[in-house]
């Protein structure tokens, strides 16, 4: 069964109405069934009474599925849209009396945010022939040919979800991406303090030159600055070759690694600890899901307790040493 149609694309329209003032604007998550009849009456209009669109298809039966938001203005709601647990955005629309005043953009960031929260890569969506320009503003790469869907133009769309500079709190999150971006955003975010904890540095992760660049640029901030590194595997680190070796190589005032081959607190688990409120953890299970919690004191302050336990007894390993000959 071909996929539902998504109808993204009503957002930004050539219709001239008054400009609105955008302070008294506001975008929030719906949910459903509490806003069904707020959802359903903006769509209603917009999707079925403007555009035709078959009651059958328009409601699909994946409303309680997927997360809603919707515009209001002075109380009023005068837009919607929704992201399907497929990273599939749709269903995006704003009120003919308020289009063309940037709500349909205020209405796609709150629904990448959402996406973003919960740690996608990715999302999607079919966008309308005349809102393609509008997603492409916003990122979105076209795929493939323009094609019918529900009797309207559409073009299938598609936008990787960047996280180098991410700082909200994601509670599940997939390894390697976007757990390598949130490695690059704690480091670039970070005031004076890193701290890495990762039993072979995996390259997947933290062989990146964008990493490089944030943990040099945090170096630059002071004499104060300073970025710990505890592994286990030294040996397999230094004969395989690794960036963040070369740069603790040429900064070795501002870098040190360490070596723990094995101990009872430290079961395999990888962890990246921004100064002392901001925690990126990957247990050590392959099934287990990482989390992110930017602003979290009490989380990282543990979890900064521990690694300092590591490493009061880990050592420089010979590997090491050497290569700071």
């Amino acid at each position: 069964m071909p996929p539902a149609p998504s109808f993204a694309g009503l957002c930004e329209k050539d219709v001239s109405n008054p400009m609105i003032d955008l302070t008294h604007l506001s975008v929030r998550e719906g949910l459903w069934p509490e806003d069904a009849t707020t959802l359903e009456a903006i769509r209603r209009t917009v999707f079925i009474e403007e555009q035709g669109v078959p009651k059958a298809i328009e409601w699909d039966g994946q409303e309680e599925q997927a997360r809603h938001v919707i515009a209001e203005y002075q109380g009023d709601a005068i837009g919607c849209g929704r992201l399907l647990e497929d990273g599939r955005i749709g269903r995006l629309a704003v009120l003919p009396k308020w289009r063309s005043q940037g709500i349909g953009e205020r209405l796609l960031r709150m629904l990448l945010t959402l996406a973003q929260q919960r740690g996608d890569t990715a999302v999607y969506l079919h966008a309308q022939a005349d809102a393609v320009d509008f997603y492409a503003r916003a990122g979105f790469s076209a795929v493939g040919e323009p094609f019918d869907e529900a009797g309207i133009r559409h073009q299938d769309m598609h936008l990787a979800l960047d996280y180098s500079t991410w700082d909200q709190t994601i509670v599940r999150l997939n390894y390697p991406r976007p757990f390598d971006q949130l490695v690059v955003a704690q480091a670039a975010l970070a005031r004076r303090e890193l701290r890495i904890l990762s039993p072979n540095l995996d390259p997947l992760v933290f062989e990146q030159e964008a990493l490089f660049s944030a943990l040099r640029a945090l170096l630059r901030k002071g004499r104060m600055s300073q970025i710990k590194v505890l592994v286990q595997d030294a040996r397999g680190i230094s004969r395989r070759g690794h960036g963040l070796l070369n740069l603790a190589r040429r900064l070795p005032s501002g870098i040190t690694l360490k070596r723990l081959a094995e101990h009872s607190d430290w079961s395999g688990d990888t962890q990246v600890i921004r100064d002392r409120d901001s925690l990126l953890a990957l247990p050590g299970g392959d099934l287990d899901p990482g989390f992110y919690r930017p602003d979290d004191r009490a989380r990282s302050e543990t979890a900064l307790g521990r690694f300092e336990e590591l490493w009061r007894v880990a050592d420089v390993d010979p590997e090491f040493r050497s290569l700071a000959l």
